[in-house]
């Protein structure tokens, strides 16, 4: 399959994959992702994650001043930059960002709906229910919610969307951590189109 990069202006939108493929320079792109981890706090050295692949970002313009954090969802502008033939996003600046807030599944059961109020939530995998879309309970104790699709990164869509369960190897009793905001589904609680963040094998 093709997948065509749309521009606006000068900046052109793609995910990171597209992102990794490009050719050093100073056209513009913009990325979306999940931040999986911080190299420098003081100058927002980073990795940042979609659906396809992950970049390490080097500083992002006024970081400290931004109050991001690992697990936030951020879109930046910056140019396809590396060093020392390694790929980076240089010159970036930070164009949005959904804070996400880490919860139990208890508090994430204690809350409204709002599909704009993004959780980071850690469970055991209780049972699996649709291994093509990643529909499966987590629990923690006695507290139980059920995640409606957990997808391999932020930003996939159609067949993008597939297969995680398999790809990653997830198996019940493995502890998975997905980022997502809470949602039901005729009266019961969900974890609408989860962001897979983590897992640890159960062995």
């Amino acid at each position: 399959s093709q997948t065509a990069l749309s521009q606006t202006g000068t900046i052109i939108d793609a995910s990171i994959e597209e992102f990794l493929a490009a050719a050093v320079g100073d056209t513009q792109y913009r990325l979306k992702g999940v931040i999986t981890r911080i190299t420098n706090t003081t100058y927002g050295n980073l990795y940042l994650r979609d659906f396809s692949d992950e970049v390490y970002v080097y500083g992002i313009q006024e970081f400290s001043t931004k109050g991001l954090k690992v697990g936030d969802i951020i879109t930046i502008v910056g140019k396809r930059a590396e060093y020392n033939d390694n790929p980076q996003v240089g010159s970036a600046v930070l164009e949005s960002f959904i804070p996400v807030t880490p919860a139990t599944i208890a508090e994430v059961l204690a809350k409204p709906d709002d599909p704009t109020t993004y959780f980071m939530v850690t469970g055991e995998i209780a049972s699996i229910v649709n291994d093509t879309y990643g529909n499966l309970n987590l629990k923690d104790g006695d507290d139980q919610i059920y995640v409606y699709g957990c997808y391999p990164g932020y930003g996939a869509t159609g067949d993008a969307r597939k297969y995680l369960i398999a790809d990653k190897g997830l198996k019940v009793g493995d502890q998975l951590t997905v980022i997502a905001p809470k949602g039901s589904y005729q009266g019961s609680p969900q974890l609408s189109n989860s962001i897979y963040f983590s897992h640890v094998s159960s062995k």
